[in-house]
């Protein structure tokens, strides 16, 4: 809290009474307002009565963390995690899981209408895969690693903060990656030096096979981790792979540019419908399997009857793969020299002899003579961008086409909502948008988009 003698006083102000909450923040944050003042509320839900310590006091806003629910929300439940709120993975354990499709479903309207500024959008209700509400849906997880004083902690940042939250398990993981982590907390203690200099371990499952991978990432080679390779094989016997890597490109990169297999093999194989795809853990795909199966249905039946598609940010080349299953031809575009390879190998896999792919950055594979030859007699360009959204240039370089469907599929609101205002701009009609619950317990949705040309 910034410490002038005014934001002390106003903070004991805030304290002094309960507040009462009409929000929700896609952070998780409830939202709240005293004398017009707005605080955010960790620990909060809509229609509660809180009583708060304020932690931070700003010009316009406060953040603070419930103390005391005098007055619960029927929508509140048990979240079911020892350290929900502190650690900063889940936004929403303690809220009714029907009540958090239908919150998601308003932000996504919400973006649209306010950041989009679009009218008349129908967002459809929010799908989900799960049969059971606390089941666990991700394959992958990415921990973060600290060594002090002989001690090696394994867990998660707290939410907007640097402070690591230890766990010894996780809810939201599929069993055997939970599994995996717990014998990977019991290797920690048994081993902490192994862990000397690594930063984050990620570890991925497939959910229709055998593999599990972890990869042990830090700025410098790993030195002894080698070395205790029979130690963790004994703590987490279903590892399949253990990698490492070096050498990060900025502050915030989880994975170095350079890497080396230490035991194992680096590959994970995952099922999608009748397709199967084999990629190494740095490679980008999706974390929860049968949502990422009912959206790649539905893209395939969208373009039936297409000629050829562009996929843009087309990673491993998953749409590639399940659109030429179907006798649709496509050229896939993507950054990452690796998974431009594992797109081009699990084409050949499958016997999708109709899909290419070409190593390079959206932007400039649609710029120019380039793009003019990339998109000449396209059926429909997909898109399916980081959370930032499509680069510059990207939805410009899709208007200059004319082509004639852009399929979107999007992980943050706020950008498809920014790029469909500039397709809308470009004479493009956006359909019903479908979200699909990817990420459940966290502000998190995954969004399917349609634009057509009026």
């Amino acid at each position: 809290m910034t410490n002038s003698g005014a934001a002390r006083a106003d903070a004991v102000a805030l304290a002094r009474e309960p507040l009462v909450l009409d929000d929700l923040l896609e952070n998780g944050q409830g939202v709240g307002r005293a004398g017009g003042f707005v605080t955010f509320v960790t620990g909060g839900l809509p229609g509660e009565r809180v009583r708060i310590a304020v932690d931070e006091i700003k010009r316009k806003y406060a953040s603070a963390h419930a103390l005391e629910i005098e007055q619960a929300s029927p929508d509140r439940v048990d979240p079911r995690c020892d350290v929900f709120p502190q650690c900063g993975g889940c936004q929403t354990r303690h809220l009714r899981y029907a009540a958090e499709l239908e919150w998601k479903r308003r932000l996504v309207t919400d973006a649209l209408v306010r950041l989009g500024g679009l009218r008349d959008i129908r967002v459809s209700e929010v799908w989900r895969a799960r049969r059971a509400e606390n089941a666990g849906y991700r394959n992958k997880v990415t921990l973060v690693c600290s060594v002090r004083s002989g001690q090696a902690r394994l867990g998660f940042y707290s939410a907007r903060s640097h402070r690591l939250v230890p766990i010894a398990t996780c809810p939201v993981l599929v069993e055997r990656l939970d599994e995996a982590v717990k014998g990977l907390v019991a290797f920690a203690g048994a081993a902490p030096e192994a862990l000397r200099g690594v930063d984050h371990i990620v570890a991925r499952a497939s959910t229709t096979g055998s593999d599990l991978v972890m990869s042990f990432n830090g700025r410098e080679p790993n030195r002894t981790l080698a070395a205790s390779l029979g130690e963790l094989r004994r703590h987490v016997g279903s590892v399949s792979g253990v990698v490492t890597s070096w050498d990060p490109s900025s502050e915030n990169a989880v994975f170095g540019r350079r890497a080396a297999t230490l035991w194992g093999s680096g590959i994970v194989r995952e099922r999608v419908g009748a397709a199967a795809f084999s990629f190494g853990v740095a490679s980008f795909f999706q974390i929860n399997t049968p949502v990422l199966e009912e959206i790649g249905a539905r893209v395939v039946t969208m373009l039936e009857g297409a000629g050829r598609v562009v996929d843009l940010y087309c990673g491993v080349g998953t749409f590639g793969v399940l659109l030429g299953k179907q006798g649709i031809a496509s050229t896939g575009v993507e950054s990452f020299a690796p998974a431009v390879d594992e797109a081009r190998a699990n084409a050949a896999e499958n016997g999708v002899t109709s899909a290419q792919f070409e190593c390079a950055a959206a932007s400039a594979a649609l710029a120019g003579e380039r793009g003019r030859t990339l998109l000449a007699g396209a059926s429909a360009v997909i898109v399916d961008p980081p959370r930032k959204g499509c680069e510059d240039g990207v939805i410009d370089g899709i208007a200059r086409s004319r082509v004639a469907r852009v399929i979107y599929i999007s992980c943050n609101p706020a950008t498809l909502a920014r790029d469909a205002k500039l397709l809308l701009a470009a004479g493009y009609r956006m359909g019903a948008v479908a979200p699909f619950d990817m990420f459940p317990r966290t502000g998190h949705v995954e969004l399917l988009a349609e634009f057509t040309r009026q």
